[in-house]
């Protein structure tokens, strides 16, 4: 019953938010320069992979997963990590439908205040 997306969701205070929003926009701008990557330079990308999982020193099984979940992995980056409100939104109204957030809460407070593309451009 989850919503489905396929996007990093960075989650934070609005009292951090504030004090931090510049390094979090760094953190943003990084992970959008490393998706480019991704898309732009795939072969770089899973060099870059394989190191980090130390695939020159799993065993052939392992290789053959580490293999299979790049492979898989790859095209399931987004282009973008903005999400549209109505998104968040209807994530909101799953939230409330499950009980995971007050029924009033979610009518009364606009997702805008707590989920944010502010520092995505």
């Amino acid at each position: 019953g989850v919503p489905d997306f396929c996007q990093l969701v960075l989650m934070t205070t609005p009292s951090h938010f504030g004090k931090r929003k510049d390094v979090l926009r760094k953190l943003v701008l990084a992970m959008r320069r490393a998706t480019g990557i991704v898309h732009q330079q795939p072969d770089l990308a899973r060099e870059y992979y394989y190191q980090h999982v130390n695939k020159e020193d799993a065993s052939e099984t392992q290789q053959a997963v580490i293999d299979a979940t790049f492979t898989a992995t790859l095209p399931a980056f987004p282009n973008d990590n903005m999400m549209s409100t109505e998104y968040y939104e209807h994530l909101m109204g799953w939230l409330v439908e499950t009980d995971q957030v007050d029924g009033k809460a979610g009518e009364d407070v606009s997702v805008s205040t707590y989920w944010t593309n502010e520092i995505s451009w």
